[in-house]
């Protein structure tokens, strides 16, 4: 798809993390941390998302040190 096809119909859009664990918002299966490439994959296999991207996120630690991370956001 290109440009703003990518986002047409997009109703409902969810936030996938490596840094963060959390439940599914259709299913309650465990999404995010570990399961980061397995949480992808159950978002448009089982809920019909597709990505929309996917890229790193900066953060910093209780130290003020940089922590990066990868996040990825779907949608349908």
């Amino acid at each position: 798809m290109k440009g703003d096809q990518l986002y047409r119909g997009i109703k409902h859009v969810v936030y996938v993390s490596s840094n963060e664990g959390a439940a599914c918002e259709h299913c309650s299966e465990s999404v995010g941390l570990d399961r980061f490439a397995e949480s992808i994959n159950h978002y448009v296999e089982k809920h019909g998302y597709r990505i929309l991207h996917v890229g790193t996120q900066t953060d910093r630690d209780d130290e003020g040190l940089l922590w990066h991370h990868t996040v990825a956001v779907l949608g349908k």
